[in-house]
């Protein structure tokens, strides 16, 4: 029979341990260990040389007389070639350079010439350094040019590096001939570049969201959604383009680069066809990032010969649509990362003043 032993004293348990958890540095986590980029940077240098057979005071003047440069390369407005000033290469067709001239040097009696500026594509594209030298030879003048960019565009190497050859040879064409070797028109453009705070992805879902693209882009209907037509305001008394996009390619959905893109058309009232449209966004060092913009399929317009007052217009929608993207990142991620940022400027850990934030991922432009 059982025995109620229920009156019997209970047995002592012990004291309950003393384990309240431990400190992250007691025991730290796996792969914690603060590792962090301090910085990503390309500096690259594009050098083209051609030897022409004239004598170096002729090259200089080709190359710094106005009259002569808009005859071989563009039309130049305000002070070119004169130290400390600024000056409009202008290709007249929507699209320019805005340069500020550093240094001037006319080849003496069997010495050497040099030119030297600070250019940006239509006024708003990352700043790079552009230096002519001119050597005197015995049967004429060696012309290097070398051209310098921090954290370019991925395709800078390919645009501008398959470019000064063509330069040069205009240049020496030009000598030769006395004959202008401009181009009349682009057929392919406008390409509008500026450089943004804030990583990549951080830009870019803020700036294809449907609240900002009604300020950036002027957007008065649609989405940015594959499919979609999206009406625009070019500009107050430019009138009004639908963009229709073809692709939206967001973060991480295609190799190799894993960076987002947009595809589209555009078209507006007269015209007879339709402009082909990329826009895509790349990250320019530490914490700041590419915005850029591509046109095509001019030869669709062919109707109007040539379409430059409709190429002016575009290319000046862009630079103010670029903008206001602008003003947004900047209220958005502030001077976290400013492009541009030389390397002797520390970076701030703690995430405050210029530098970039510690959590904005493994490769500097992810979160």
């Amino acid at each position: 029979m059982p025995v109620d032993d229920r009156s019997a004293p209970a047995p002592r348990l012990e004291p309950r341990p003393g384990f309240a958890g431990v400190e992250p540095d007691d025991f730290p986590l796996l792969h914690r260990n603060g590792g962090y980029p301090l910085a990503q940077d390309r500096w690259e240098r594009l050098v083209s040389q051609i030897h022409i057979p004239a004598p170096a005071d002729r090259v200089w003047s080709a190359l710094t007389d106005p009259e002569q440069v808009a005859r071989w390369l563009a039309v130049c407005r305000g002070g070119w070639a004169t130290v400390d000033g600024e000056a409009i290469l202008d290709f007249e067709d929507g699209e320019f350079f805005l340069c500020r001239i550093r240094d001037v040097r006319e080849p003496a009696s069997g010495g050497e010439g040099r030119l030297s500026y600070l250019w940006r594509w239509v006024g708003v594209g990352p700043a790079t350094q552009v230096t002519w030298q001119l050597t005197a030879t015995p049967d004429g003048t060696l012309v290097t040019v070398v051209e310098e960019a921090f954290n370019p565009p991925s395709d800078w190497r390919s645009w501008n590096g398959m470019g000064w050859p063509g330069i040069l040879d205009q240049l020496a064409d030009f000598i030769r001939t006395g004959v202008p070797w401009r181009w009349p028109w682009r057929r392919m453009g406008p390409y509008v570049q500026t450089e943004l705070p804030g990583t990549t992805f951080e830009v870019w879902g803020l700036l294809t969201s449907t609240p900002a693209t009604q300020f950036w882009l002027s957007r008065t209907s649609g989405t940015l959604d594959p499919g979609g037509d999206v009406g625009l305001i070019l500009g107050d008394a430019s009138g009004v383009a639908t963009l229709t996009v073809t692709r939206h390619v967001e973060a991480y959905q295609q190799f190799p680069s894993y960076l987002p893109r947009l595809e589209f058309t555009l078209r507006r009232p007269g015209w007879p066809g339709e402009l082909e449209g990329h826009l895509w966004i790349e990250p320019a060092g530490l914490g700041g990032s590419i915005l850029q913009v591509f046109h095509s399929n001019w030869e669709a317009l062919s109707a109007i010969a040539p379409p430059l007052d409709e190429r002016r217009i575009l290319t000046g929608y862009w630079v103010g649509a670029f903008g206001r993207a602008a003003l947004l990142c900047q209220r958005a991620f502030g001077d976290a990362a400013p492009p541009g940022r030389g390397p002797d400027v520390p970076v701030d850990l703690n995430g405050g003043g210029n530098g970039q934030r510690v959590d904005a991922g493994p490769h500097g432009w992810s979160r």
